[in-house]
C-alpha cells in the first residue's frame, strides 16, 4: 500500500549527469507525480518551473537559483543536494577545498531559501579527500555521496518521518564564478 506521500506532486531540478538521472529515476520510483528540469549552467533559463504548484521541490547538483515566489509554490519543502559540505558555499567547492589543502569533503542536504546555500541543514555526508585527488574525481565522488544521501533524506520523507535538524552551519564565504574564473586562470598562469 502507497503512502499518502506517495501522492504529493514533486518538482525535481537537477543537472544533466548521469547522477541527477539516477535521483529524478528514483523520485519516479517514489511518487506519483514528479515533474523534471535538468538544466546546466550556461544553457537557456527553464520556464517550466515558474507555472509548477505542488508539494516538493528537489534540487540536486543544480546551478538553477530559484525565486521566492517558486519556493512559495512547494506547499510542503523545498530541499537542496549541494555538493559540498557547508564550508563551500555556491560553486568550485571541489577547486577551493584543494587548493586549500583540505582533508575532508562532503555533500550536504538543505532547505532552500532566498539567500544562497544558507537554509537550514538537513544532514551533511563528508568523506576523506584521497592523496593525489583532482577537482573531477573529487566531483565525481561528491556526486556518488550525494546521491546516497538524496536516497536517504527521500526515504524519510516518503516514510512521512520528520527530517533531522543538523547543527552544522554555513561557512560565512560564498564561493562565485568569478572567483572559481580566478582560481582557475592563476592555475593556468603558473604553468606557462
Amino acid at each position: 500500500m502507497r503512502t499518502s506521500a506517495a501522492k504529493r506532486r514533486v518538482l525535481f531540478i537537477g543537472d544533466t549527469s548521469p547522477w541527477s538521472r539516477l535521483a529524478a529515476e528514483h523520485l519516479r520510483d517514489v511518487f506519483d507525480h514528479v515533474t523534471v528540469l535538468l538544466w546546466d549552467y550556461g544553457d537557456p533559463p527553464p520556464r517550466l518551473h515558474e507555472e509548477w504548484h505542488g508539494d516538493h521541490i528537489f534540487t540536486f547538483k543544480a546551478d538553477l537559483i530559484l525565486k521566492p515566489e517558486t519556493l512559495g509554490r512547494a506547499a510542503v519543502s523545498a530541499l537542496n543536494f549541494h555538493p559540498a559540505p557547508p564550508q563551500f558555499r555556491g560553486v568550485g567547492g571541489y577547486d577551493f577545498v584543494l587548493v586549500q589543502g583540505g582533508t575532508e569533503f562532503g555533500a550536504t542536504s538543505h532547505h532552500i531559501v532566498p539567500r544562497l546555500d544558507a537554509g537550514p541543514i538537513v544532514k551533511v555526508n563528508r568523506f576523506p579527500i584521497v592523496p593525489g585527488e583532482s577537482a573531477a574525481s573529487l566531483s565525481a565522488r561528491t556526486a556518488a555521496h550525494c546521491l546516497v544521501l538524496f536516497y536517504e533524506v527521500i526515504g524519510m520523507i516518503a516514510n512521512e518521518h520528520e527530517l533531522p535538524v543538523s547543527d552544522e552551519q554555513w561557512g560565512e564565504r560564498l564561493y562565485t564564478r568569478a572567483m572559481l574564473r580566478r582560481l582557475h586562470a592563476a592555475a593556468t598562469g603558473r604553468r606557462s
